[in-house]
């Protein structure tokens, strides 16, 4: 549960004082919103990189006022832009990202970043310097370097933007196979019908509020698309049943 959190920039907040219901584990929250909603300043202040006040309750812990390798243990967070980190080879980001853990899980931590590594399908890159990959194999690393410390929350800010749609598919089904082994994934996405395919619930944001929470099929309507975004839009189910959202002109 977030409650009452407030967070920003210095001399700049963004977001006031929001409240948002806990979240059940096994379930992928998207969070969508027009351009400077918040979203992303959402998740760097829950992934400890902003100052905020207020609580975040993941079970009894409140992952804010956490030491940051007592949080690293449990949140793991891909940024929106992967850092190149020259010098670094894939492999040796995933076991830099390990070693902020302690101790390995299972086996060795080569073992993990390996096993990791081979679920995403990019084994092939472990020895390619970090700053040599193309933009969406860099974002592949960082996914995998998100998720190589098995952790309870995963935070990922538009994980698949520079993806290709294999490789978009591959890493949603991903988040969802993992988040179902018990832990939570909260995911910003600016796609609106790729939200609603792979999330089981919508958080609606803009100005640093929340405007609407609930399944995509709630949150996800022609008024909210016309306050919201401004746009008239058309909400169907395509022949799989999955809501499409369809644009057709400015209000």
């Amino acid at each position: 549960m977030v409650r009452s959190l407030s967070t920003g920039y210095p001399g700049r907040p963004v977001i006031r004082d929001i409240t948002l219901a806990p979240i059940r584990s096994g379930e992928v929250t998207a969070l969508v919103g027009p351009n400077a909603a918040g979203k992303s300043t959402l998740l760097r202040a829950l992934a400890g990189l902003l100052p905020a006040r207020g609580e975040a309750m993941l079970g009894e812990t409140d992952i804010l006022h956490l030491p940051a390798k007592a949080r690293a243990d449990v949140v793991g967070f891909m940024p929106q832009t992967a850092p190149q980190a020259a010098g670094l080879t894939v492999l040796e980001g995933m076991l830099s990202a390990l070693h902020l853990t302690g101790s390995p899980q299972t086996g060795s931590f080569l073992d993990q970043a390996v096993d990791v590594l081979s679920r995403i399908g990019i084994a092939d890159l472990a020895l390619e310097p970090l700053h040599r990959l193309s933009g969406g194999q860099r974002q592949l690393a960082s996914f995998a370097q998100s998720i190589v410390r098995q952790p309870k929350l995963l935070l990922l800010d538009e994980p698949t933007s520079a993806l290709d749609l294999r490789h978009q598919f591959e890493v949603m089904n991903l988040v969802r196979e993992y988040v179902r082994e018990g832990r939570i994934a909260i995911v910003v996405l600016h796609d609106l019908t790729f939200a609603a395919r792979w999330a089981e619930n919508i958080v609606v944001m803009a100005s640093g509020q929340l405007e609407c929470v609930g399944v995509p099929s709630n949150a996800i309507t022609p008024p909210m698309l016309a306050s919201i975004y401004g746009v008239t839009a058309r909400v169907e189910r395509c022949s799989q049943g999955f809501l499409q959202v369809m644009v057709d002109r400015r209000v």
